[in-house]
Order: structure tokens, then sequence, then C-alpha cells
């Protein structure tokens, strides 16, 4: 199985739009999004699927996704049969709501890597909260297959998740409060390892963008999705330590370490106690450190 890489970034790139691709792939995105779904119309969707196709084929060794439409439109066949024979891509499956759609994925993506001597749960999914009810069944979504591997919140201007709601999108995201804490929770709990906040719509200022960053990071997010070359960068800012943090997190490692050597489970450490909880907060900057 393949390692699961650390993601700030994940950069949608529309499917039935090939000549994207060039300046996605270096817009620094930690991975990119090939979509078959909302931004490909319906009329273009089997285009799309080849041009998806192809681009799957190109990319063995770097991690890719593909957005799938929902299960229930009865086109998931057709848009998994654009997987490549390699492990190094995954699955984004939107507007998830219960489990069984999850596992709908999960047998024809069991299959797939029977076919193709690929070991098995190497595909990963991540399952897209974008209703109410998808917030309240996440944690048993993240939960029904191994290979589900990541969540993200719908949490854009407008979206699905807020038009469900009924809320009103504001800067302070204060009609989100509710929804960003209980998915960061309940996707811990299920042992999510990628959990990325929704898009961000203005495309004008990245102030705006990285405000509304930091906000997801603050909840516990640990990526953002962009949907424009431009939006990499910020994002990728917010979600990288700073080389302070970095520093002291090694430090803080170092120090604890050599106080767990010694028999002790707590250790004085910049002037406050720190313990195992302390050590794996360090672990996880370090786990989103970029050389």
């Amino acid at each position: 199985m393949p390692s699961v890489p650390a993601i700030r970034s994940l950069l949608f790139v529309p499917g039935s739009r090939p000549e994207f691709l060039p300046k996605a792939a270096v817009a620094g995105a930690d991975a990119l999004v090939l979509d078959l779904e909302d931004s490909v119309a319906q009329h273009a969707k089997d285009e799309a699927r080849l041009h998806v196709a192809s681009a799957l084929r190109q990319s063995p060794d770097q991690l890719t996704f593909i957005r799938v439409n929902h299960p229930g439109l009865g086109v998931l066949e057709k848009d998994l049969s654009v997987l490549a024979p390699h492990a190094m891509q995954a699955v984004i499956l939107p507007k998830v709501e219960n489990i069984d759609e999850v596992r709908s994925v999960e047998r024809l993506l069991a299959e797939f890597e029977g076919s193709n001597g690929i070991e098995t749960n190497s595909i990963s999914v991540m399952v897209v909260v974008e209703s109410s009810l998808g917030l309240r069944n996440l944690y048993d979504l993240v939960r029904a297959a191994p290979r589900v591997r990541g969540a993200a919140l719908a949490s854009a201007e407008e979206g699905d998740f807020m038009v469900d709601i009924g809320g009103q999108w504001t800067p302070e995201g204060t009609a989100l409060t509710y929804a960003r804490g209980k998915f960061v929770c309940d996707a811990r709990a299920a042992r999510a390892v990628w959990l990325m906040d929704g898009a961000f719509m203005n495309l004008t200022s990245d102030e705006a963008l990285e405000c509304e960053s930091q906000l997801a990071r603050t909840y516990g997010f640990n990526g953002k999705i962009a949907i424009h070359p431009r939006q990499v960068p910020a994002i990728n800012k917010v979600f990288s330590p700073t080389p302070e943090e970095i520093e002291r997190a090694r430090k803080l490692l170092e120090v604890f370490r050599a106080a767990e050597a010694r028999g002790l489970g707590a250790v004085q450490f910049e002037g406050m106690m720190v313990d195992y909880a302390n050590a794996r907060r360090a672990e996880q900057i370090l786990a989103f450190a970029r050389d």
C-alpha cells in the first residue's frame, strides 16, 4: 500500500479542460483533482472521461484524485473506468450521505485492484460532506471502509452545504461554526488523515483567502480545496508550519524523547510541562514541514 502523504492543497481541474493541466501541474498544489462532476457539463462527460483517463495513465508517480459523480446517478462504473493500472490515484466521492454509497465505490475499487494486481486498499477515497445528513453521518462514512482516508466539508459561499442549512456566509464563518467543529471532531475520531476545508469562491482577494484558510486551520483542518492555480500559494502558506514552529517541534521532540528514555512521561520545556499529547502535536507539525 502506498504511503499516505500530507495534503495542504487540492487543486481542481475540470476533466473537460485538458488544456488547463500544464498550468495546474506547476501551481504547487500537493495533489490535483480531475473533476468529472459539477464542473463538467452533462454533454461533455464522456469526453471528459477520455481526457482524465489519459492524464491518469501519464502520472503513475504522483497522487492524483478524480471526483466522480454521485453513485445515485448510475454512472459510477463509467466514471471509475478512467482509472489507470497503478496505485497513485484516489477517488473523491461527492454529496455522500449514507454508507451504502461508500460501499458501492468500495466494491468497484476492490474489483479494480484485484484485476490489475494492485494491493488491496491502495486506492484511497475522500468523502465530501455537502448536507446536514452527510455531516450527521460523517463518522460512519469514514469508518465504512479502510480506504476512506479523508473527508472534505463543502464550506463554499452559497454552496450545497450552506444552501442545505439555510445559512448566510460571512468572512467570520459564523454560520459554519458548528459544522466545522463537528466535522473535525468526527473525522478525527474516525481516524481520517485528510481533513479538507471547502473552496473559497472569491478569486480576487488573496488576503480574504488567507483569512478563511487560517480559520479552517484553527478549527483543525489540515488543508483546503483550491479552484484556481492562483489560490494555491496562499493555501500552502497557511497550512504549512512556519520555520519557528518547525524548530520548536523538533526541539520539543528531542527533549521529550530524551526524558522518555529516562522513564518520564512528562518534562518541562520552555517553561511549560509537555507530555505525549504535546509530542503528538509536534509530530503533526513536522509531517507538514516541507524541505
